[in-house]
């Protein structure tokens, strides 16, 4: 059934062209339109040369001779009536000679169109040529009146010459052999006569019939070609004004914002419609797509969110299956590649360094090396590969880079599959500004204002993060808990300022003793705690050692000369210590305590009798 309907289906696309180029399409119709005209035109033409033939058949086969006939039967009449005068037989036969001579060129004259003959045995060749060729029965008719005639003719002429010598049996005799040729000569004429007008209703009823039937066929074939003229006009119109009126609709509710991008033109032809109705489509669904794309970003909570979605859609809707996207940190000069996290770099890695290397991050321009081979120094060019860098510019600069890797491609797929990649990109740009500034936002209430160290608001937020990444790569955390020794007595003999200061480069001195993995919290005043990740035991130690002796050896410069100064250290280590992170920083707390206790400037390893001993201190 399916193979039927499938059939029909094929047979009714052929039969309407509906799968042709347009331009074919008009062709098509205006060859079909001078089919039609041509076609009625030859039924015509045709009709009326049938008719033409009819008439010509009526008009040569019986009209010469019924005018035999009517020119015929009065002069037998006559010859009849004076055969059978009183007059005198030598008279008779002068009128009866006179009657026959004009009986042969009236008809002659009939015949041949008024022209006179004599009596010459041309005559019966000229009736002969003058009639149809095709009637034979009427012409051996014909041939037999005058066969007759030419009898009655030349007894007369024998008659005449033996007029003095004829006696009144042989003139008797003469008569009925007359009166013998005359009945004779009117059967054969009621016989053509019967036969004429037998062949006359024939030929007319023909004709008419032949008029009829051309009339007929003209009329059916005028209106079939009405009909399909009809139907193939309003086929091509709904064909063309209703994709185009739904493209428009779609077109102008896009443009109001009230279109149902889940609605789709269902045009199934082959041709440009077709086709343009399929793009069409596939711009609603990249449009679609794209809309309910940024709804989802922007509810995503944070902007590592919103690029792993970008990297989904760059391989889902746009068909791309190596990309990177680096996240670039303006004051840092620095790039981040944030996803995928798996695959290695297409660039080299001092970009990630110096950011400025990267054209299309320093131009704000997209980077093609399908436009230009080689257009960037710093991409690792693999044999058949290319690439295409778009910055995302944000806030006025590049503040991230997609880079889209190809293989051997036509340049019309590439340039399809970035057109709906930069789609997608330039709808998340606002977003992406967005989830920057509140990542700026964030960092600036994580940050400490003074020395630029993470606050202790940092560690809440982020200590679940910390705790989960240590204990699945079963490592250990050093926490050292650091205070200044005397501090305050710096704010209340030297200032404020100089205070800032102290705790401006206690800062830097702590940063440059630690790892670039480390992080160092100011924790509160003086008081600064240390994370070291990652960590064996006895290395907390070592590190707060050797930050001990950095701060001692340190000279803080004031208004009023040179400023030493010491600090003391609590170590800790999650989770050998303890189970609990905050408990860790209690027992680092309480180490630091323990190491100002017992005379400052010293750092103090926790252990269990610390914590035996804290209500003494």
């Amino acid at each position: 059934m399916e193979k039927m309907t499938g059939f029909w289906q094929r047979f009714v696309q052929f039969i309407t062209f509906i799968n042709l180029p347009i331009r074919k399409k008009f062709f098509l119709f205006e060859f079909g339109t001078f089919f039609w005209f041509v076609f009625i035109g030859t039924i015509t033409v045709s009709s009326l040369s049938f008719i033409h033939y009819r008439y010509s058949q009526l008009t040569q086969s019986t009209l010469p001779y019924m005018k035999v006939v009517l020119c015929l039967s009065p002069e037998l009449t006559s010859i009849e009536n004076a055969l059978s005068s009183t007059k005198e037989f030598d008279m008779t036969l002068f009128y009866l000679k006179g009657l026959l001579a004009r009986t042969k060129n009236t008809l002659s004259e009939t015949l041949v169109g008024n022209q006179k003959t004599t009596m010459s045995g041309n005559v019966f060749e000229l009736f002969i040529q003058s009639l149809s060729k095709e009637d034979s029965q009427s012409v051996e008719a014909l041939q037999m009146i005058f066969k007759e005639i030419g009898a009655m003719e030349e007894s007369v002429l024998t008659a005449q010459k033996r007029k003095n010598s004829l006696s009144a049996e042989e003139i008797e005799q003469t008569k009925e052999v007359l009166n013998t040729h005359i009945q004779k000569t009117q059967e054969l004429t009621q016989a053509l006569s019967a036969r004429i007008n037998g062949l006359y209703q024939d030929y007319s009823q023909q004709v008419n019939n032949a008029i009829r039937l051309s009339i007929n066929s003209v009329a059916w074939v005028i209106f079939v070609a009405i009909i399909l003229l009809m139907l193939f006009t309003r086929w091509l119109r709904e064909a063309f004004s209703r994709p185009i009126e739904s493209m428009i609709q779609q077109i102008h509710s896009l443009g109001t914002g009230e279109v149902d991008l889940s609605k789709k033109l269902k045009i199934k032809s082959k041709d440009e419609i077709g086709t343009l109705s399929r793009e069409f489509n596939k711009l609603v669904d990249t449009v679609y797509g794209v809309t309910v794309f940024k709804k989802v970003i922007e509810e995503d909570s944070s902007l590592e969110v919103v690029y792993t979605r970008l990297g989904e859609v760059f391989e889902k809707e746009a068909g791309i299956d190596e990309y990177r996207i680096f996240d670039v940190n303006a004051a840092k000069q620095t790039m981040n590649m944030v996803y995928p996290l798996s695959e290695e770099i297409a660039c080299n890695e001092e970009i990630l360094h110096n950011c400025t290397l990267c054209r299309a991050q320093k131009t704000g321009h997209k980077v093609s090396s399908f436009e230009y081979e080689g257009v960037c120094k710093e991409f690792l060019r693999d044999e058949g590969k290319k690439h295409v860098c778009i910055p995302l510019i944000v806030s006025g600069h590049a503040g991230a880079v997609v880079q889209f890797v190809f293989k051997a491609s036509s340049a019309e797929e590439v340039n399809e599959k970035i057109f709906k990649a930069e789609s997608y990109i330039k709808h998340s740009l606002s977003v992406i500004e967005t989830k920057r500034l509140m990542n700026t936002l964030r960092e600036s209430s994580l940050v400490d204002g003074l020395t630029g160290l993470y606050n202790r608001r940092f560690l809440q937020d982020h200590s679940n993060q910390i705790i989960a990444s240590t204990l699945r790569r079963k490592k250990q955390i050093s926490l050292l808990m650091c205070d200044m020794d005397y501090f305050k007595q710096v704010n209340d003999k030297y200032g404020h300022d100089v205070g800032d200061s102290v705790l401006k480069e206690t800062s830097h001195i702590l940063k440059k003793c630690v790892r670039e993995s480390d992080i160092v919290i100011r924790f509160g005043g003086e008081e600064f705690l240390i994370l070291l990740i990652d960590t064996d035991v006895g290395y907390g130690a070592n590190v707060a050692e050797k930050i001990r002796q950095s701060v001692e050896e340190f000279s803080f410069k004031t208004t009023d000369g040179i400023l030493k100064k010491t600090i003391c250290i609590g170590i800790s280590d999650f989770p050998h210590d303890t189970d609990g992170f905050w408990q860790a920083i209690k027992f680092a707390d309480v180490a630091l305590y323990k190491a100002k206790e017992s005379g400052r400037n010293r750092c103090v390893q926790f252990t269990t009798e610390l914590w035996d001993q804290k209500a003494n201190f």
